[in-house]
């Protein structure tokens, strides 16, 4: 069974609050991308849950052992539904990591729905619900990926889903990787609390940026409508971010945003011809650069 597991940006993201636990109430856009991980799984007659990764070789370890969320979700999984025979999973990781794009949350999420394939596990209502919470404990962004839909509302910690259906298929996306790793819990402990004024704007901005998606509106009328309150963080990792955004600005990309707690930025091009341009004039720098789209 191959499985495969694609990135997210946030189209927009603000922080409408905190709860008691400390984790941060959002209201975001969910967006996957064409960039994706890929799971292998096979049943074996081991009886133990394994997992191999095979990854690029100038990216930072990843570790194979019982804190992969790969591994989490897999015994996750087979405790859930008394699972009894082995099964090898093998990861091939091509989303940068730390970088702001979901990749491990959307491999979790890929091995919860192909171990459920793999077993033929009938996926109804109930079972459904099982993933989900699963999901939840896992992390945040978990859920969304067992979503069919390519574009969520998320509020809540992000959990909260409600799908999005885009009038138009967005234009293709110049992303940029900038090989800074942005720790997430750094990022809002970094983050001045904005005031209820500003947050009330931001998500005005957001009901626009909603009704002109669905509508199929060209990207000249909601450019001005996608948001990242985190990019406000004070931290030095973020200055590699602002000189991608500038950059990736200057070489023509239009709604240049980072994608949730960094350090990956995006913007979008008119075609895949001026698309190629960019990578092209942004060769020179020190980062990994994508020419992609959203999916849908």
């Amino acid at each position: 069974m191959k499985v495969q597991c694609p990135a997210k940006v946030n189209l927009f993201l603000e922080i409408t609050g905190r709860r008691p636990d400390g984790y941060h109430r959002l209201a975001t856009l969910f967006a996957k991308i064409n960039l994706y991980d890929v799971l292998d799984l096979t049943v074996t007659n081991s009886g133990k849950l394994e997992l191999e990764i095979a990854q690029e070789e100038d990216a930072a370890p990843l570790s194979a052992g019982d804190d992969n969320l790969v591994m989490r979700a897999a015994r996750a999984f087979a405790k859930e539904f008394g699972v009894g025979v082995g099964v090898k999973l093998v990861l091939t990781k091509r989303i940068p990591m730390g970088a702001g794009l979901g990749g491990g949350s959307s491999d979790a999420a890929g091995t919860l729905l192909g171990m459920a394939r793999l077993l033929e596990i009938k996926l109804g209502a109930k079972e459904r619900l099982k993933l989900h919470k699963i999901a939840a404990k896992l992390g945040a962004d978990v859920p969304f990926f067992l979503k069919e839909t390519p574009f969520c509302l998320g509020q809540g910690i992000g959990d909260r889903l409600t799908p999005v259906k885009i009038g138009k298929s967005l234009p293709y996306m110049i992303l940029i990787y900038p090989k800074v790793h942005v720790p997430t819990v750094d990022a809002y402990k970094a983050l001045s609390k904005p005031p209820r004024s500003a947050v009330l704007t931001r998500l005005s901005q957001l009901d626009k940026l909603l009704r002109s998606l669905k509508k199929g509106r060209p990207i000249e009328e909601w450019q001005g409508l996608l948001f990242n309150r985190l990019e406000e963080a004070r931290l030095p990792q973020l200055a590699a971010v602002e000189q991608a955004r500038r950059i990736l600005e200057s070489a023509g990309a239009k709604g240049v945003r980072m994608s949730g707690s960094g350090s990956s930025v995006f913007g979008f091009v008119p075609s895949h011809k001026e698309g190629e341009a960019c990578l092209k004039r942004l060769q020179g720098y020190p980062w990994q650069v994508f020419l992609t789209s959203c999916q849908g």
